[in-house]
This record gives C-alpha cells, sequence and structure tokens, in this order.
C-alpha cells in the first residue's frame, strides 16, 4: 500500500546528533553533524567508503553492504541518528495547490488525490509532502513520490548493519536547500533554476524566493564528457523545463541559472554548458559548494518546519515490535529478578519467623506446668470460697422464695442443688399470681436466670393453677470453668 508519512519538526526529535548516509555514484558518503550553540549545525566528520567489487558478487546491494559495513565503526546509533536519501531520478515530485486548512486535512485531500498523481501501482509507491506556503485561501504543497523499491533497498542495507534511517530524504531537495541557506542561489522572485550535474542524471531545480517550483530529473544514455550532441540535448531540455515553469507561474521570467557539480571529471563539461548557455549563468565546479552527504546531514539537523520522509511505514512498524519485543524480553527479566528478590526476602523472613515461633513455643512448655498448677489452686480457691459464703446456701434461699411468695400461692415441692439451681414446684389461686410470683423471683438478687416450666389449671383442685419454676443461682454463672489453658 501507498504510505503517506505526516511532515515532523525533526528538531524536536532528540538531542542526539545526526548522520547522513549517502549512496553516491562510486562511494558510500557519512557525514555527522550537531548542533551547536545558537542551534547552528555543525559538520563534525566526514567519510567515505569506495563502491569496490565484492568477490563472488557484482549487483550494487552487494558493494553497498561492503561499503557502508566499512563506514559502521565511524557512527553509532545511540549517539547519532540516521538519515539516508534516495535519489532523485527515482522519485515524481509534483507542486499542487489545496485549499488552505489544517495539516490533517491536507493530508486526506492528497490520499483522495493520490491515484491521479502516480503512473505506479500504489502498493509500489511511497510519498510524503512538504508545505512551501500558503495564502488565505490556497496553500501550495511539493509532493514527492517515489518506487518503494528504490527506496526499500538503502534502507534494507543500513537496517543489516544495525543503522536503521529515521529520515530518508531527496538528494537534489537537499542539495538545493543548503544552497539557499548558504544564499549561493537568487532568492528573488524570479523563475531561477539550480541544476545539478552527475555523471549519471542531471537534476533540475527550478525555484523562485527560495521555494521549489519544479523539480526534475534527466537520466543521461550516455556521459555529457566529449558529446556535443549530448550536451546540444541537455541545454533543449533544460531550456523546455524553464519555459514549462514559466507557463506555469505566469507574470514571471526567467531567471539565473546555477550549476553544480562534485565530479572532478564533469568540472570541464559543466564550464562548456555554462559558457553555452545564453541566460545569466554561475557555474560551482571547485569544491567551494555542499557535497549531497553535507546537505543531507544538515538539512535535517537544522529543519525548522516540515521536511519531506519517503520512510515507508512498513519499516516503523517493523522497528516497533522489535522494540516491544525487546521492551518484553527485559521486562520478563525484571520482573524474574524482582521475584527472586522477592522469594528471597520472603524465605528469609518465614526462616526468622519459624525461629521465633519455635522459642516462643518452648517459653510456652516450659511455663505451662506453672500455669496448670495455678489453675488448680485458683479453682481450690473459688470452691473453698464458695463454701464459706453462705449468701446461697438453702436456708438463705428459701427465706428469699418465702419473703417473694404471695399468701395465695402453696409450695409444694423445692429441690436445691448447691451452686446451680433451684426447682419450684407451687400453686396458686390463678395463672395471673402465678405469673406475679414469677415475675418477683426474677428480680431477686439472688438468681441470674429464671426459667418458668409447666403451668396448668387443675379443674379437680378447684381450679387451682399449678407450675413449676426452675430458679439459676447467680454463683451458678460465676464458677471459672476449669481444665487446662487453651494453649498449643
Amino acid at each position: 500500500m501507498i504510505s503517506l508519512l505526516k511532515p515532523r519538526n525533526i528538531r524536536q526529535m532528540g538531542h542526539r546528533g545526526w548522520a547522513a548516509v549517502f549512496f553516491g555514484e562510486s562511494a558510500v558518503e557519512l557525514t555527522t553533524s550537531r548542533s551547536t550553540a545558537g542551534n547552528d549545525v555543525g559538520v563534525q566528520n566526514q567519510a567515505s567508503a569506495p563502491l569496490g567489487v565484492v568477490e563472488g558478487s557484482m549487483d550494487a546491494k552487494s558493494r553497498w553492504q561492503a561499503a557502508v559495513q566499512g563506514l559502521r565503526g565511524r557512527i553509532h546509533p545511540n549517539e547519532h541518528r540516521i538519515v539516508t536519501a534516495i535519489g532523485c531520478e527515482d522519485v515524481l515530485c509534483q507542486t499542487l495547490l489545496l485549499p488552505t486548512t489544517q495539516s490533517s486535512e491536507l493530508q486526506q485531500m492528497l490520499e483522495l488525490q493520490i491515484d491521479n498523481l502516480t503512473p505506479l501501482p500504489l502498493e509500489e509507491a511511497v510519498y510524503s509532502f512538504e508545505p512551501l506556503g500558503k495564502t488565505e485561501n490556497e496553500t501550495r504543497v511539493l509532493v514527492a513520490i517515489a518506487r518503494k523499491a528504490a527506496v526499500n533497498e538503502r534502507v534494507a542495507v543500513l537496517e543489516e548493519a544495525g543503522l536503521p534511517p529515521e529520515v530518508v530524504g531527496i538528494d537534489a531537495l537537499a542539495v538545493f536547500h543548503s544552497f539557499v541557506r548558504g544564499n549561493l542561489v537568487p532568492l528573488d522572485g524570479k523563475l531561477n533554476a539550480l541544476v545539478q550535474v552527475s555523471t549519471a542524471a542531471v537534476h533540475v531545480v527550478v525555484h523562485s524566493q527560495g521555494l521549489p517550483v519544479t523539480i526534475r530529473s534527466l537520466v543521461l544514455g550516455e556521459s555529457l564528457m566529449g558529446s556535443d550532441v549530448s550536451r546540444a540535448a541537455l541545454r533543449e531540455e533544460l531550456q523546455r523545463t524553464l519555459v514549462a515553469a514559466e507557463a506555469e507561474q505566469p507574470g514571471r521570467v526567467i531567471g539565473k541559472m546555477t550549476i553544480a557539480t562534485w565530479s572532478d571529471k564533469l568540472r570541464a563539461e559543466v564550464e562548456e554548458l555554462g559558457k553555452a548557455w545564453t541566460g545569466e549563468v554561475q557555474c560551482y565546479t571547485n569544491g567551494s559548494t555542499p557535497t549531497p552527504a553535507v546537505s543531507l546531514c544538515t538539512e535535517t539537523a537544522a529543519a525548522e518546519g516540515a521536511r519531506m520522509n519517503l520512510l515507508p511505514d512498513e519499516w516503523r512498524v517493523r522497528r516497533r515490535t522489535a522494540q516491544l519485543r525487546l521492551r518484553l524480553i527485559r521486562g520478563g527479566i525484571a520482573l524474574a529478578v524482582a521475584y527472586v528478590l522477592v522469594l528471597s526476602a520472603f524465605l528469609v523472613f518465614l526462616g526468622v519467623h519459624e525461629a521465633r515461633l519455635s522459642q516462643v513455643k518452648t517459653e510456652i512448655k516450659n511455663r505451662q506446668k506453672p500455669y496448670d498448677d495455678a489453675r488448680q489452686l485458683h479453682s481450690l480457691l473459688v470452691t473453698m470460697q464458695k463454701q464459706l459464703d453462705m449468701k446461697y446456701s438453702t436456708l438463705e434461699v428459701m427465706r428469699e422464695v418465702c419473703q417473694l411468695m404471695p399468701e395465695t400461692v402453696k409450695l409444694n415441692g423445692f429441690s436445691f442443688k448447691k451452686d446451680d439451681a433451684v426447682t419450684l414446684k407451687a400453686q396458686a389461686q390463678s395463672a395471673t399470681v402465678a405469673t406475679e410470683f414469677i415475675s418477683k423471683l426474677e428480680q431477686s438478687a439472688l438468681f441470674s436466670k429464671i426459667s418458668p416450666g409447666n403451668m396448668r389449671t387443675d379443674p379437680s383442685a378447684g381450679g387451682l393453677t399449678k407450675f413449676d419454676v426452675v430458679c439459676t443461682l447467680k454463683s451458678a454463672a460465676t464458677v471459672p470453668a476449669t481444665g487446662r489453658a487453651p494453649w498449643h
């Protein structure tokens, strides 16, 4: 599927420096940079590894892998974020005018139009966009659509080397931004052109007021050197590109052309191209301009707004999955360590507790016999006290019962059990009288509980009410339990 990558403020992505890995025509170049005081970007190191022939293989990927491995020791992902670039010849760039709205809605508009912008199948393409400027009603955006396979070739090589890129830019666009920041191209309102010449392609960026208007790549079928036909064809294509840009931007005239090359072999050819151009021209062939690798690095590190990023989403998903797996593994290890520590602490605590428990059991065992002897002595003293206490004697109980018993109640039976209860059998002239008597017994200070028994009216006895009542002595409730203490 096609991938839409939201532009981001790259400055906010962290405090590490940036390292650009640029896949050139004859070498892989490495440039590292870091922000200095005042948020300026300073280049730290530059290195390159030639694309030699790998034994047993002649394909470009193998040569790239060997060159990247040669540069691997000069950079560490923990100190630098990685940025790389795809060649402009593998990218289709277009400028669009969209209604001025929020960034998220711009993405939705592009998603609806992307089918009409690229000849590639959606699953074979990746794209991003960069806002160029906006008015009250319109926003001009630069849309870049690349072959996903061309991007994945470079990303895969860096991933295998342990240098996962976070940004995939466009080489010609990065160089253009460097030229603008360095005031190496005109910044007026004319249609100026920056022409970047290499042995394989020519990248043309038509710009006005420091913003790209048209970006085009001309892939060369043969080298420029020594070929008047190729130089003439190139001048025609450049003229055609400027005329087309002039038609799209009515009211603007063609301005200055800037030609740059970083190849010593093409220096003479670029000078010849500049001499043959009829308009105003400036040539850079003496190495005074930033190389694509330096431009890519400083452009990413110094980006204050949204910039192109053609990194396919599947690489991000793969990294998030790997990071999640790593976090889970680390979490599992941390959990296991914590479990071992907790288990060790628990076992130590259990050992201390068992030692204390054993000590307490030994103390209990040593004090059990004195305790049993004290319990027996206490029981004997309580029994002796009860024998001496006449409050709950038979005579005292009978006296209390007789004082509480009405004249209309007759006592038929009396059963006394010391320190336990008194059972009374009596008769009354009516049930009401019997109930009043029982109520008086409940209020007596000698009894803790009154339990009425059977109450019945006997017709053969002249309608008398016969009843039973059990009176529990309070002394029974205060008798302490005897026996062994409930210790173990």
